[in-house]
């Protein structure tokens, strides 16, 4: 079973949003305490790590080959050279 906490910042969305999970059979339970992204972040270090994100990238055609090149001198299986 996945667990997921949503912010829905469109009060009339919370309706299309039930709607929507009525229809695929998912279960919706309220939540009734405060959750905060930042009490999620004292909870989990995997969850921090995931909430951080990766930086922003503007040129993300300069990043790939930036990271080909990197890979370029790591052995993998299937690879040929």
């Amino acid at each position: 079973m996945t667990q997921l906490i949503l912010e829905i910042p469109q009060r009339q969305d919370i309706s299309l949003l039930l709607a929507l999970c009525k229809r695929l059979n998912i279960r919706v339970i309220e939540n009734k305490q405060n959750i905060t992204p930042a009490s999620i972040l004292q909870d989990n270090s995997d969850q921090k790590i995931i909430l951080q994100g990766l930086p922003t990238r503007t040129d993300f055609e300069a990043f790939i080959q930036d990271f080909e090149e990197s890979r370029k001198d790591k052995s993998l299986p299937g690879r040929k050279d």
